[in-house]
């Protein structure tokens, strides 16, 4: 049985969830606490799977709970739910939680967040990948960007805000334009702002490049001198360019063709995580970067699980899509023939694929 923990100083929120997950008891083992102190309580006693917390509370609030879980529970999923409108405090909760809700928060889009987290957590619970997950001091946080984006993307709001938001960060822009006015989006004229490139790609493809960007940022060169972030960072770009040119060709719909895409620049993620947390022993595997195959046989080595599983774990953690989740972990194992059966996991595999038989063909010419 899941156990999950609800924190919250008024009662009548926590009333609210009882009724509402009254009919889940026989799956989950609920509790409620009204002070972070009790739930600092509650969390030395019983191990939960879940913490849902709210942020502004008295004497020990939300921020000092997250980070307390974090330093001595790392394993709970951590799910922030706040209607403060202290700017600097809620993107200081978002970076402590793995997943950051706005409250007051519409009963179903909470239910469906927590039935995501406890499912995906079912097909990830693997002990090996398990042990490892604990051995990493720090796994990268939520990108603050994507809060922005999605709370301007709540409010409807334009083309320019959107670009604003992404403006706010002069690398992410300038690579977030470097990939629009590549040769493999075929862009007709310069795109010379975010806010051009908004309404030249479409707001997802935007969202999910800046996204990318924020997330290779967070992993520091400098910690891990061998490890080929440039190389990893392109390779990324070009699978997600490739897969949502196959998706688009072969009429998927539009939310695959977002799914692919995201999921192409995102699917080597779990390699900048061991990368970066072991990087002394993923030399070993570095060295097998040419033959995928080979790479993975010795992560398993290595790891015992695989730079997919992990990447597959960061992303459960973060909440993403379910979609995506399932094309980060299966984009080896999907095996490109189910591309044409509509696989998105298929699709990148594939995309990858091709990829790395142009990267050999340019590497012969050259």
């Amino acid at each position: 049985m899941k156990r999950v923990l609800f924190v919250d100083d008024e009662p009548n929120v926590l009333d609210g969830y009882k009724r509402m997950l009254h009919p889940l008891r026989k799956e989950w083992a609920m509790v409620f606490a009204t002070t972070g102190r009790e739930a600092l309580k509650c969390l030395s006693e019983t191990v939960f799977d879940v913490m849902v917390t709210d942020i502004r509370m008295p004497e020990v609030g939300g921020i000092e709970l997250l980070t307390a879980a974090i330093q001595q529970y790392p394993q709970m999923v951590r799910i922030a739910l706040s209607g403060t409108g202290d700017h600097d405090m809620t993107l200081h909760s978002a970076t402590l939680a793995h997943q950051y809700l706005i409250k007051p928060c519409d009963p179903q889009t909470l239910l469906s967040t927590l039935k995501n987290a406890l499912t995906q957590r079912n097909i990830l619970e693997d002990p090996s990948l398990a042990a490892l997950i604990g051995r990493i001091k720090s796994l990268p946080s939520l990108p603050t960007v994507h809060l922005k984006l999605m709370h301007a993307l709540s409010e409807d709001s334009s083309a320019g805000v959107l670009g604003d938001i992404i403006g706010e960060d002069l690398a992410m822009s300038a690579k977030v334009l470097q990939w629009a006015n590549s040769p493999l989006f075929g862009a007709m004229r310069a795109i010379v702002s975010p806010k051009h490139a908004v309404i030249y790609m479409g707001v997802e493809t935007v969202k999910a490049m800046a996204f990318t960007e924020s997330v290779f940022t967070q992993f520091n060169p400098r910690t891990s001198p061998n490890f080929p972030v440039e190389e990893l960072r392109e390779h990324s770009f070009r699978v997600a360019a490739r897969a949502r040119e196959i998706a688009r060709a072969r009429g998927l719909p539009q939310s695959v063709i977002d799914d692919v895409f995201l999921g192409g620049l995102m699917h080597d993620i779990g390699k900048l995580v061991l990368g970066s947390n072991f990087h002394v022993q993923y030399r070993e595997v570095v060295k097998c970067f040419e033959e995928p195959e080979a790479a993975r046989e010795k992560e398993r080595e290595l790891f015992k699980t695989t730079h997919a599983e992990v990447g597959a774990y960061l992303f459960w953690l973060w909440g993403l899509p379910k979609t995506v989740t399932e094309i980060v972990l299966r984009h080896h194992t999907a095996g490109p023939e189910t591309a044409e059966v509509e696989d998105p996991a298929g699709v990148v595999n594939f995309a990858d694929g091709l990829v790395r038989q142009e990267a050999g063909r340019d590497e012969v010419s050259g």
